[in-house]
C-alpha cells in the first residue's frame, strides 16, 4: 500500500529572533562550557512568553490551570485559519460563523490582536484555543481583561505564530508545549498539517 502523502507547515518563530512582548526579557543563549572535542553546553535565558508559546489561564488568574494541568490532546486538533487586518471586534468574530470551531488562528500580518468584545464572542462561540501571529493576543490597554476572559473560559492562547505561508482554511494543528510543571506559559513548536483528513484516520 502506498504511503499517504501530506504537507506539514512549520508556523513557529525562532525564539532567539522574535521580539519580546511588553517588557519580557529577550531570549539569549550562553555557552557555559566546551568539551575537548569542540562540542558545547549552553544555557537558555528567556521569558516563557518569547517566540511561539502557549499561555495558560494561570498567567491571568491566581490558582488557575497551568500548562502541566492539560492533557496532551488539548494542543492537537482541527483548526481554522482566518485572515484579518488590524484589531478585531466582536462583530467581526460573529461574522466568521465559528460553529464547531474548537481552535482558531488569526493571520493578521503580526497585528492580529483583539478587543474585549472579540474575546467574549470567541469564548461564546466555543473556541478553546485561540492563536495569533502577533506577539500577544490582546490590544495592550486591554491585555488584562482579554486574558481574564480567556482564562475564565479555560481557553488557551497561542501567540507568536508565523503564518505568512498559510492560506485561509482548515488544518490540523500540532502545538505541543514544553512540559514545565506549574508554569503559566511554555514555548512550543507549532505545526499545521495541510491535508488534515489524514490525521483523522
Amino acid at each position: 500500500m502506498a504511503q499517504q502523502k501530506y504537507k506539514l507547515i512549520d508556523i513557529s518563530a525562532d525564539m532567539l529572533c522574535a521580539a519580546p512582548s511588553f517588557s519580557d526579557t529577550p531570549a539569549v543563549i550562553r555557552t557555559e562550557s566546551e568539551t575537548e572535542s569542540g562540542g558545547k553546553r549552553s544555557i537558555l535565558l528567556s521569558s516563557l512568553h518569547n517566540g511561539t508559546h502557549i499561555t495558560a489561564p494561570a498567567a491571568y488568574i491566581e490558582g488557575a490551570s497551568s500548562i502541566s494541568d492539560y492533557p496532551i490532546e488539548r494542543f492537537f486538533g482541527e483548526c481554522r485559519v482566518v485572515k484579518a487586518k488590524g484589531a478585531l471586534t466582536g462583530s467581526w468574530i460573529d461574522s466568521m460563523s465559528l460553529y464547531r470551531c474548537d481552535k482558531l488562528l488569526i493571520k493578521g500580518e503580526g497585528k492580529g490582536k483583539i478587543d474585549v468584545s472579540a474575546a467574549e464572542e470567541i469564548v461564546t462561540s466555543g473556541v478553546r484555543l485561540i492563536g495569533t501571529d502577533a506577539d500577544t493576543i490582546a490590544i495592550e490597554p486591554m491585555s488584562g481583561e482579554v486574558g481574564r476572559i480567556f482564562a475564565e473560559a479555560d481557553c488557551l492562547v497561542l501567540e507568536g505564530l508565523r503564518l505568512e505561508q498559510v492560506d485561509m482554511g482548515t488544518y490540523f494543528l500540532m502545538a505541543q508545549p514544553i512540559l514545565l510543571e506549574e508554569s503559566e506559559a511554555a514555548p512550543c513548536r507549532a505545526v499545521l498539517a495541510e491535508d488534515y483528513l489524514y490525521w483523522n484516520r
